[in-house]
């Protein structure tokens, strides 16, 4: 693959930005990964078979890019990380930045007495559901670029729809709606191939769809554990992928991130 098509984006500790990008991320390097050193094998564990026209490169169904699924409806199950404390990102949607959300529901969680720095997972379950679908019992006063602002908080399921329904082009934004989103069959493949050839792209006898469901710590664990079941050329080849993916992956799973999956 031509990496002036997709270059190398270096991840930075101190400077993570949005989660949500550092997770897509995550998929997005995995892609990349597989397109390097991923083996064509038809199902049932046929033999490997490229096809020409593509000079040696693997067809992946248009439809869905080969992950076996298309955006359906928006899923709330993935917007709220409840393992997360509220000051670690736990609204998934929002972590990461400093925008006028951050700040309405830092002020919210102090008006209804919700611990900021303790996971959701142990506190009422109610506010995950206020986190949701927002708060209309009386607005939230805050301060944000210096102003002093009052306002209803509408939840994260509202900040999304609107996004998706005002036909955003932003590039965050978009991945936002992807990975918030159900994932649904796609109509092409059925949502079990990953090309109109029926070829399937596999590391290890596993297909990117697959490893990119794993958990965060289970995906960590494969990709710790990759680079052992590669050849020389192989390793040399995917190395700094590997690095970027990995490097993320520690982060996410260091910030207490255990069930989400990255697809």
């Amino acid at each position: 693959m031509d990496r002036t098509l997709f270059p190398m984006k270096r991840f930075n500790l101190k400077r993570p930005g949005a989660l949500i990008g550092t997770i897509t991320e995550v998929l997005e390097y995995m892609r990349l990964l597989y397109a390097e050193i991923g083996k064509s094998r038809l199902p049932g564990g046929a033999s490997p078979f490229q096809d020409p026209s593509e000079s040696g490169r693997h067809v992946a169904c248009l439809t869905c890019d080969g992950t076996g699924a298309v955006i359906g409806e928006i899923d709330p199950s993935r917007m709220i990380a409840t393992e997360l404390s509220l000051k670690h990102g736990a609204v998934l949607l929002w972590a990461g930045t400093n925008c006028g959300p951050v700040v309405m529901i830092k002020q919210l969680a102090k008006m209804l007495g919700m611990d900021f720095g303790k996971p959701l997972a142990g506190q009422d379950n109610r506010f995950t559901d206020i986190l949701l679908y927002g708060y209309e019992k009386e607005p939230v006063p805050y301060v944000h670029n210096k102003k002093q602002l009052k306002g209803f908080y509408r939840g994260c399921v509202h900040d999304l729809r609107y996004m998706r329904d005002a036909g955003t082009i932003s590039r965050g934004n978009l991945r936002a709606i992807r990975f918030f989103s159900r994932q649904e069959p796609c109509p092409m493949c059925s949502g079990s191939e990953t090309s109109s050839e029926r070829i399937s792209i596999t590391i290890g006898g596993r297909s990117v769809s697959e490893v990119s469901r794993l958990p965060i710590p289970d995906l960590l664990l494969f990709i710790k554990n990759l680079p052992l079941s590669l050849d020389i050329f192989e390793r040399e080849r995917c190395s700094e992928i590997i690095e970027e993916v990995e490097t993320r992956l520690i982060y996410l799973h260091k910030i207490g991130l255990q069930t989400l999956h990255v697809v």
